[in-house]
């Protein structure tokens, strides 16, 4: 786990500003954000470099649109400070669990994020973290790599079937 460092905190406080500002598009806030999952805006953010970013919110903006066109399809808007905090959150822990937004928002939905949104905003971001976790019924071992390696080798008997011939070998060789 990365600390939120100074980088990080540049980093969320613009995906915020991008979110936040995303209410006054004519489109409806999950198509915004179904947008910006695919955006190369998005891709730049993962990057995790403010130093790569212009971090105008306008600029931004424009890069989606330009990407992608302006519409007004939908009618959904949720709340500018709920957009904020969704996105500084999405951010927040992308950032300091070394992953990639895409996965995160896999994880937590952003209906998710919009229901808890006034219950957790006024949280520290790790108590968040925590909460939407046991929510999920997840751990924070959903973050490490090598832990979902080893699950999926698990369930596809990887796992019992190496053991199995470890033993296997073992027992050759002491019977050699």
């Amino acid at each position: 786990m990365r600390e939120f460092d100074h980088k990080g905190l540049l980093l969320a406080e613009y995906q915020g500003k991008l979110f936040e500002r995303s209410h006054d598009l004519e489109c409806s806030s999950p198509i915004f954000i179904r947008r910006f999952i695919h955006s190369d805006l998005l891709k730049e953010l993962d990057r995790n470099d403010p130093s790569n970013l212009s971090l105008d919110v306008t600029e931004g903006m424009r890069s989606i649109e330009e990407q992608f066109g302006s519409t007004n399809y939908g009618k959904i808007k949720y709340p500018k400070d709920a957009l904020f905090w969704m996105g500084y959150m999405y951010r927040y822990i992308a950032y300091t669990r070394e992953h990639d937004t895409r996965f995160i928002m896999k994880l937590f939905d952003y209906k998710q994020m919009n229901d808890v949104y006034y219950t957790y905003h006024t949280q520290d971001p790790e108590w968040c973290v925590r909460s939407l976790l046991e929510t999920n019924e997840l751990t924070e071992d959903i973050f490490d790599r090598n832990w979902r390696l080893k699950n999926v080798m698990r369930k596809r008997g990887y796992v019992e079937n190496l053991f199995a011939r470890l033993e296997q070998t073992s027992l050759t060789k002491e019977k050699a």
